[in-house]
C-alpha cells in the first residue's frame, strides 16, 4: 500500500483552501486507496456478553428528557451546536475552557455541565452485545475497531474513510435515533471525536430523515457542528486529523462531506493531556429500537478505503491494522448483528 502524501495532507489544512475543495481532494484519495484490513473472519455478536453495571436501556429510562447522542446521554442544555469550522478548547489540565471561537474570535462560552453525561460508547471493558428479548432497546451496538500500540509521545493522527447514506428504516416513526460513524478515542476514554450519520430526533435535532454533524463527546459537555441534510444513496467520507501538536496538546478537524451535494460539517477542537490510540472504521449505534425494521431498511453499512495513520507531522500509514469486530451494550432485539472486520461490514 502507499503511504499517504503528506504533501496533499498538509495542503489540505492551508487557510487558503475552502473546506469543500479540500475534502473533495481528500474524498478523491480515501477513494482511490485500498485498506488491506486484517483477517476475514464474520464476527457475530455473542449471546454470553458481558453486559456494562447498567444499560443503556436503563440508563435512558431513567433520563427521560435527556439527549440521545453518539456516545452519551446529557442534559440538552448541556449539548451546544458550534458553527462550522469554530474551534472548542479544551484545556492543558482536560478541563473545558468552555471557549469556542471562530476565526480568531470568541463566539460563545460554556460552563461545565454539572451533572455528568452517561457514557454510552464501547470501551476496552465491553467487547460484546448483549442480546436479549428487551422489548426497547438502546445502546452501542458493534463496532469494527483498532486498538494501536504507540509510544506515549505517538497518537493515531488520522482516521477516514467512506461511507453511504443506507435506505431509510421501514419502520420511520418509531422515535428511533441511530448513529452509523467513525471516529477516534483515547486509551483514557474520556473523550471522542466522531464524524457522524444520524437518523432521527435525538433531544437536541432530527427527525425521520438523515443528517450528518461531527462531535466531541465529553462527561461534562458535548459539542456538535451545524448538522446538515443528507440523502439515501448519497456517498460520505468521514475523517478526523491531527493539525498541530504542542506538549500534551493535540489539534483536531473532524469533518464529515456528502460527495454528492456537497454538504459538509466540520469542527476543530484541542484536546490535552490525552493518548489516541483506538480508532473506529465504523460504529453503529441506536436508541428506542422496538423492532429490527426500525434500522435501515438495508440491513448493512460498508465503511470502504479507512486509512489510520500515526506519527504526526509526518503521517505514517498503519498499513495492515488488526481490526477487530466487537459489540457493546445494546440490549434490545436482536437483528441479524454481525461485524465482517476485513471490510468494515456491520450487519444489522
Amino acid at each position: 500500500m502507499n503511504s499517504p502524501n503528506n504533501n496533499l495532507l498538509n495542503s489540505d489544512y492551508s487557510t487558503q483552501s475552502s473546506p469543500v475543495s479540500k475534502l473533495s481532494r481528500i474524498a478523491f484519495r480515501l477513494t482511490l486507496t485500498a485498506a488491506f484490513l486484517g483477517g476475514l473472519a464474520v464476527s457475530g455478536l455473542s449471546s454470553s456478553a458481558n453486559a456494562q453495571a447498567q444499560s443503556t436501556s436503563a440508563a435512558v429510562l431513567e433520563h427521560p428528557t435527556w439527549a440521545q447522542l453518539p456516545g452519551a446521554l446529557m442534559r440538552p442544555d448541556c449539548v451546544h451546536e458550534i458553527p462550522k469550522g469554530a474551534k472548542v478548547e479544551i484545556a492543558t489540565d482536560g478541563s473545558l475552557t468552555g471557549d469556542v471561537t471562530l476565526n480568531g474570535e470568541l463566539v460563545a462560552h460554556y460552563d461545565s455541565c454539572s451533572e455528568q453525561a452517561v457514557i454510552t460508547r464501547q470501551s476496552a471493558a465491553a467487547q460484546s452485545a448483549v442480546q436479549s428479548a428487551a422489548t426497547t432497546g438502546s445502546g452501542w451496538v458493534e463496532d469494527d475497531q483498532y486498538n494501536a500500540s504507540l509510544t506515549s509521545s505517538d497518537n493515531i493522527d488520522f482516521v477516514g474513510g467512506n461511507f453511504t447514506v443506507p435506505s431509510y428504516p421501514s419502520e420511520r416513526n418509531g422515535g428511533q435515533v441511530i448513529y452509523l460513524s467513525n471516529g477516534i478515542d483515547p486509551a483514557s476514554h474520556k473523550w471522542f471525536l466522531e464524524a457522524a450519520l444520524q437518523y432521527g430526533y435525538n433531544g437536541a435535532f432530527g427527525g425521520n430523515y438523515y443528517t450528518i454533524s461531527t462531535w466531541l463527546i465529553g462527561t461534562k459537555a458535548v459539542y456538535y457542528t451545524t448538522p446538515e441534510l443528507v440523502l439515501p444513496g448519497d456517498s460520505l467520507t468521514g475523517y478526523t486529523q491531527m493539525t498541530s501538536k504542542s506538549g500534551s496538546t493535540t489539534s483536531w478537524e473532524v469533518v464529515i462531506q456528502d460527495n454528492y451535494s456537497g454538504a459538509y460539517s466540520i469542527g476543530s477542537y484541542w484536546v490535552s493531556g490525552q493518548h489516541w490510540t483506538w480508532a473506529y472504521a465504523g460504529i453503529l449505534q441506536a436508541y428506542n429500537i422496538d423492532a429490527c425494521a426500525e434500522f435501515p431498511a438495508s440491513g448493512r453499512e460498508v465503511f470502504n478505503n479507512s486509512v489510520i495513520a500515526h506519527g504526526f507531522p509526518s503521517f505514517e500509514e498503519i498499513s495492515y491494522p488488526n481490526w477487530k469486530g466487537s459489540g457493546g451494550d445494546y440490549d434490545g432485539p436482536y437483528c441479524h448483528f454481525a461485524v465482517v472486520a476485513a471490510s468494515a461490514t456491520l450487519d444489522f
